[in-house]
């Protein structure tokens, strides 16, 4: 092997396999990190037996070949230079140069290293990377991140009804889903976090969804993970029908509140109480016996003198998440779910659990 490439290219791209890659294994070599040299470009592929992920960078590439590195070692020299990188060597070792700066990698055997599996058949959806991106970025901040917690929160549901497509993700705290308008025959698969977190596209996205697999594809990356095999719980249940109160607060100047409060509750105690009262919405938060931080702003709609409370951050999240100019806020005591949306759209849903009923 042998060829020159660019230290930023090739860093970001190597960043993607920490969520896949670990670092203890007694069946394989798993904190490695195959490269594959040919034509003109320079592929990357990680495993841990349960996820794939291949993806690649530009390279002039002069002999083709193939060395399995240790992705650590790796990593962190190729995030400490900048500019031209000449990669070089066989099974043996790598060499890597860059101006006056020189490495020497010991290379795995290459039979350790695990074939990737291919998915020919199952449910195909295609996603603009626009469409794609912001779904996974509105749902993901409610995915369950506790390994100890519920293993089917640990991912995000692919959900099919006849009636419509969803991304959906829970951490029995708050709610989130992003529903598409594709009529299909029913299909449900969890999707481990890792997929999400480790794949990123810069193009359209192709997904095919087996009984047990899932890929994911966009150019010349891809993901291949084995489904959480879990029930995912039937969430409708916990979204209400029916609200007493609906409000439309503009979401720019209700984020700008929630950091100005933010900076005394974040990190502490993180509540933060709405206040609801003749159109003015007071945000409210209390650092224990240390401090307290109020703002005010305006909203449309009725609340009846309404106050709930939330922790924080995760209401920031939901506002976060909103894609119009106005917050569109359903309730019905300071004790029941809170639902955020897009105002006037029903694409999008943020369920919130108010503080009282998550103390």
């Amino acid at each position: 092997m042998k060829l020159t490439t660019k230290a930023e290219g090739l860093s970001k791209k190597l960043a993607q396999h920490g969520k896949v890659i670990q670092q203890k294994s007694s069946t394989f070599t798993s904190d490695a990190v195959l490269l594959s040299a040919n034509g003109t470009t320079l592929q990357l592929t990680s495993t841990d037996l349960t996820t794939y992920l291949v993806n690649a960078e530009p390279a002039e590439v002069t002999e083709a070949g193939r060395v399995l590195v240790p992705f650590k070692f790796l990593k962190d020299i190729v995030s400490a230079l900048s500019g031209e990188l000449m990669i070089e060597g066989d099974d043996k070792k790598l060499q890597i140069s860059s101006g006056k700066a020189h490495y020497d990698l010991a290379c795995y055997q290459m039979d350790t290293f695990p074939s990737i599996p291919e998915i020919k058949e199952g449910r195909e959806y295609q996603f603009s990377l626009n469409e794609y991106s912001s779904a996974i970025d509105r749902v993901l901040p409610c995915v369950e991140h506790n390994e100890k917690r519920r293993l089917e929160f640990q991912g995000i549901l692919l959900e099919q009804t006849k009636d419509y497509f969803r991304f959906v993700a829970t951490d029995s705290r708050r709610l989130g889903y992003v529903q598409f308008d594709f009529k299909r025959e029913p299909l449900r698969a969890i999707v481990p976090t890792k997929v999400f977190e480790s794949f990123k596209p810069a193009g359209d996205v192709h997904c095919v969804i087996t009984e047990d697999e899932c890929l994911f594809s966009s150019g010349d990356t891809q993901i291949i993970s084995l489904l959480i095999g879990a029930e995912f719980p039937n969430y409708n249940d916990i979204v209400p029908r029916e609200w007493e109160y609906t409000v439309n607060v503009k979401k720019s100047e209700l984020m700008d509140a929630l950091r100005r409060v933010g900076a005394v509750v974040f990190g502490g105690t993180d509540v933060i109480t709405l206040s609801f009262k003749e159109g003015r919405l007071t945000v409210q938060g209390t650092a224990q016996d240390q401090g307290n931080a109020s703002d005010e702003l305006g909203y449309e709609g009725e609340a009846g003198g309404l106050s709930v409370s939330f922790f924080g951050t995760k209401l920031l999240d939901g506002i976060s998440s909103v894609g119009t100019e106005n917050a569109e806020l359903h309730m019905n005591s300071a004790v029941h779910p809170v639902v955020i949306k897009d105002q006037g759209k029903e694409d999008f849903l943020y369920l919130v659990m108010p503080h009282k009923q998550m103390e």
